[in-house]
């Protein structure tokens, strides 16, 4: 009888500790989830030491964490037994010998050590719009569709909504501009009654990830004139090359650089 009453009490005593840990992650309001982005330095068994960049790609659920981890958004493998307590977030990794993972989230980082037959130091850093190229190139084009939707229909509210307070818009005719100045320049053109239709030229779109702050979007644009009649005539042709960022939740430019006018 003293066993059971033993055993019994061991397994409520598990169960009040996993509900703690749930209850205080919880009630702290802390949620890792997110793509990091950092620092991976590894010392093997023999004391050659090696560095590479790591991406971890997190979803919390209260005190349990999945996910997955791995040098580049492309090439990430499934950790397991993910789980945070306070502000640290433990996982296992069984590739490369198996490691097992011991983060303290500090100042906004992912700092700690991973540990197995090697030993690495690891600090991240939250990277979200970090994704794979997929799905980057998915939520860019996005993006970019819904800046130019708005160019071309005056609408001025929506297009200052995906650009940066910070705007820096290079251009080799108008020179140097703001964000003030773009949004500026497209009430007055609309009141004017100017109206522009923007097109990508096909095949021409090129998307890459700029680790741990946002993207790169660069290709060829013609911008037509549309007249009262409904018609349309060839304005100019350009390139273009933009830098993203999603720190604010939502795709935003940052900088444009729009060349080569014809």
């Amino acid at each position: 009888m003293s066993t059971i009453r033993t055993l019994l009490f061991c397994a409520l005593a598990l169960t009040a500790n996993h509900l703690f840990a749930q209850a205080t992650a919880e009630q702290r309001g802390l949620d890792l989830t997110n793509s990091w982005f950092g620092d991976f330095n590894l010392t093997n068994p023999d004391g050659k030491a090696s560095h590479n960049t790591a991406v971890l790609i997190l979803e919390q659920h209260g005190s349990s964490v999945t996910g997955s981890i791995g040098p580049t958004v492309d090439q990430q493998t499934p950790f397991t037994d993910g789980r945070v307590e306070d502000s640290n977030i433990r996982f296992h990794l069984d590739a490369g010998g198996g490691m097992d993972f011991s983060l303290h989230l500090d100042a906004g980082h992912l700092q700690g050590a991973a540990i197995g037959k090697a030993k690495a130091e690891v600090n991240l850093q939250p990277a979200p719009g970090l994704l794979p190229h997929q799905k980057l190139m998915q939520e860019i084009t996005e993006a970019d569709k819904h800046l130019f939707d708005a160019f071309g229909t005056c609408d001025v509210t929506r297009y200052a909504g995906s650009l940066s307070k910070d705007l820096e818009f290079y251009q080799d005719r108008t020179g140097r501009t703001g964000y003030d100045q773009n949004l500026k320049a497209l009430r007055d053109r609309c009141a004017e009654g100017i109206l522009l239709r923007r097109e990508l030229v096909e095949g021409s779109l090129v998307v890459n990830v700029v680790p741990g702050y946002g993207a790169i979007e660069a290709g060829a644009q013609r911008f037509y004139s549309r007249q009262q009649d409904g018609s349309e005539h060839l304005d100019a042709t350009a390139q273009f090359t933009c830098v993203w960022s999603k720190e604010t939740g939502s795709w935003k430019l940052v900088r444009i650089i729009s060349y080569d006018h014809r």
